[in-house]
């Protein structure tokens, strides 16, 4: 029996090539049983459009022409008109015969049965027309028999359109839960700012395209220049639109392919794949696209300085193998930029990671201790009436064979851990008073040696009594010491291990010096109960003392309470005569720095004559202080060395 038309078979849709020639295999399967003429098997037009099928009819035209009306009055019986959209919208309570038996064409006998879905709602119409040409006339139990077999095939093709609707249904929700988790999955990768990657993103992409060693990349580390000072002047709203503006052209200067992240708060990072290993020269290249870029979309923001990041770049593999050495690179060649100034670039090299990598630093720190190229430095404090150094405060120095004479600024990552604070606190106590000891002679009587401790000292209950051992093997006295502890170290609990070290000193008679005063937490409370013999204003206060009314009124203020409390003053980052005479003139007992006298190394202090008074200016001023003696070698010769030999100080003392 020929077909007129077939079900449709859309290639895209595997689902609807199932269903279609499972349908098509029922046809067949009713065609056999009944011995039907004609077979149409239809679906309301809004199924056959859901489901992706189409109608089957076999049979010659014909019987098929003949059979076409009972089916169409089979469906609009039970799905009603046009698209079925009132069987969708109300489901039919079937109480009448699914199967409708009729005579269509010249009297042959038909049947149609209706199908149904689970929810209720016709889905099509399953008909066949027994013609009596095929020669067997239809009694009572043959139309009974065929009845039957009609139902039951009826009932599997109902079961093949619930199961395709219902596969469907599921592929839809699948499809559902899929856009939403990549919604979800894109929403928990972006940073909601700039629209950029986040950096646990940029790290799970940047070690996927890290993956093959054959395939080089550059990973580029930016930091927005003084964002702090940005924020603060103009506002966060400002600095919002900024990150905004920075994000966008490094997106859009960097190439298709490239990972483009947000790090940090003014921190980004760009993975940008390379087709081969590229020189410095073609990398510095790429270096100031990413520069000019961020210049040129800053400018119509139309604020000064705005639009200059510091950038720190390596190269994989050749720098690094794996992301975390390569990011550990680029971070170091970012940390060059911004110590050289602002909108540096700079490419990763040996020398920058054997200067600036603190881990292996502080690998190579114990060894340079036993080697004697930790050293301590000496630096004098002042009476401002007399011009006498009073004291010498210890300054860390580590002359390094290769770098040179290093500052603690340049191996900050030896005081942020316990065990090498406190080995460096006591190697330069052990070496200093030993140095001390044998100069004592030379120096006027009552000259005292000041000592920087950390908090990781004062929280170790065995510091104070290694201490004494130093002192009991130098014959030094606690009388001739001062313990300087920066302001921010004093913040614990006056019931703590910080406050008992520091009663204990005091009893054995150590000077106490509150150091960087003005510059962090402390209170009137700190000054009123822990033990205090000394105050060492900040230098920033100090600086523009001649000139500023404010840092005048600042000064004054700490200078009374700290005479009505008992306390001597020290003044920090006394660069000329003109500061150390306003000083003097306002009560200051000491003054400390350049204009007053340069660090100076062991030999010197142990070579110099015995200090005597020299007039500079108004005040009275060490020999010395200030210039360096013929012959001599004693490092720093003037203020442009402060970041080897100054007197800011890291977390011990520098």
């Amino acid at each position: 029996m020929p077909w007129r038309r077939l079900f449709s078979d859309p290639p895209e849709d595997r689902g609807a090539r199932r269903t279609a020639r499972a349908l098509r295999d029922v046809a067949r399967l009713a065609e056999q049983l009944t011995g039907a003429s004609a077979i149409i098997l239809s679906l309301t037009p809004d199924r056959a459009a859901q489901l992706g099928l189409g109608d089957c009819m076999i049979g010659e035209d014909a019987g098929i022409d003949a059979l076409l009306p009972l089916a169409t009055e089979c469906l609009q019986s039970f799905a009603g008109p046009g698209t079925g959209a009132r069987a969708e919208a109300q489901p039919l309570a079937i109480s009448e015969p699914l199967i409708t038996d009729r005579t269509v064409g010249p009297g042959d006998p038909a049947m149609a049965r209706a199908l149904f879905l689970r929810s209720g709602t016709c889905a099509g119409v399953l008909a066949l027309c027994l013609g009596a040409s095929r020669g067997r006339p239809l009694d009572a139990a043959a139309r009974d028999r065929i009845s039957r077999g009609l139902d039951l095939l009826g009932a599997t093709v109902e079961t093949l359109l619930n199961d395709r609707l219902r596969d469907m249904e599921l592929r839809q929700r699948l499809a559902a839960v899929h856009t939403e988790m990549q919604a979800l999955q894109r929403a928990s990768e972006c940073d909601p700012l700039t629209g950029l990657t986040n950096i646990k993103a940029f790290e799970s992409y940047s070690r996927a395209l890290l993956q093959d060693s054959a395939r080089p990349a550059l990973l580029v580390l930016f930091d927005i220049d003084r964002f702090k000072t940005i924020n603060d002047r103009y506002g966060h709203q400002f600095g919002d639109l900024c990150l905004r503006t920075v994000a966008g052209a490094v997106r859009d200067c960097a190439p298709e392919g490239a990972v483009v992240g947000r790090l940090g708060g003014d921190e980004f990072g760009v993975l940008l794949p390379l087709d081969r290993p590229e020189e410095p020269a073609a990398l510095r290249q790429r270096l100031d696209a990413f520069t000019n870029a961020i210049l040129r979309v800053t400018a119509p923001l139309d604020k000064p300085g705005l639009g200059r990041v510091s950038i720190g770049a390596a190269q994989f593999p050749r720098d690094a193998a794996d992301y975390e050495r390569l990011y550990n690179r680029a971070d170091l060649a970012l940390y060059a930029s911004k110590s050289v100034g602002h909108g540096a670039a700079t490419l990763y090299d040996t020398g920058i990671g054997e200067r600036y990598d603190h881990a292996e630093l502080a690998k190579t720190f114990r060894e340079a201790c036993r080697a004697g190229e930790v050293v301590p430095y000496f630096q004098p404090m002042i009476d401002l009436e007399t011009g006498a150094a009073q004291v010498f405060e210890v300054l860390c120095r580590w002359n390094n064979p290769r770098h040179g004479l290093m500052a603690p600024e340049t191996f900050p990552s030896i005081f942020t851990d316990p065990q090498f604070a406190s080995d460096l606190t006591r190697h330069m106590a052990r070496e200093s008073l030993a140095i001390f000891a044998e100069a004592r002679p030379r120096l006027a009587p009552g000259v005292k040696l000041s000592l920087n401790l950390t908090y990781f000292d004062l929280m170790d209950r065995e510091f104070v009594f290694d201490l004494q051992m130093m002192l009991a093997d130098t014959g030094v006295g606690w009388s001739e010491l001062v313990i300087e502890v920066q302001e921010t170290v004093v913040l614990d609990e006056d019931s703590g291990q910080v406050f008992r070290s520091l009663t204990e000193l005091r009893r054995r008679g150590a000077e106490i010096a509150l150091d960087d005063y003005g510059t962090g937490y402390g209170t009137l409370t700190h000054l009123q109960t822990w033990p205090v013999d000394m105050v060492k204003i900040d230098r920033a206060f100090v600086e523009a003392i001649g000139t500023s009314r404010r840092d005048r009124a600042i000064v004054a203020s700490i200078l009374q309470l700290s005479q009505d409390l008992g306390f001597r003053v020290v003044a920090e980052g006394v660069e000329g005569p003109a500061e150390a005479a306003v000083l003097r003139d306002m009560g200051c007992d000491l003054g400390q720095g350049y204009g007053l006298g340069y660090p100076m190394e062991p030999a010197d202090l142990l070579r110099r004559a015995p200090l005597r008074a020299a007039r500079c200016g108004s005040v009275e001023l060490p020999s010395g202080a200030g210039t360096a003696t013929p012959g001599e070698d004693r490092g720093p010769s003037g203020p442009e060395d402060e970041n080897v030999a100054g007197t800011r100080k890291g977390c011990i003392s520098s």
